[in-house]
């Protein structure tokens, strides 16, 4: 298999996405098996309200090659 040369990436936002019966929701980042901190939670989560959500910060990600 190919693999792209990309050491690197940004998140700069996230789009959560839960069906009806969704009321909060949480995206987590882990990186080599350990927990990173949390990227954004919703505990009010609105299937009606989806949009994209800006981080404060951006956050890296690093590929793991197998």
């Amino acid at each position: 298999m190919a693999q792209a040369n990309i050491t690197e990436f940004k998140i700069l936002g996230v789009l959560q996405h839960s069906h009806v019966a969704g009321v909060r929701i949480t995206t987590r980042h882990f990186r080599d098996g350990s927990e990173l901190p949390l990227l954004i939670t919703d505990p009010n989560y609105d299937f009606n309200f989806q949009d994209l959500r800006k981080l404060p910060e951006e956050i890296a990600v690093h590929p793991v090659f197998t």
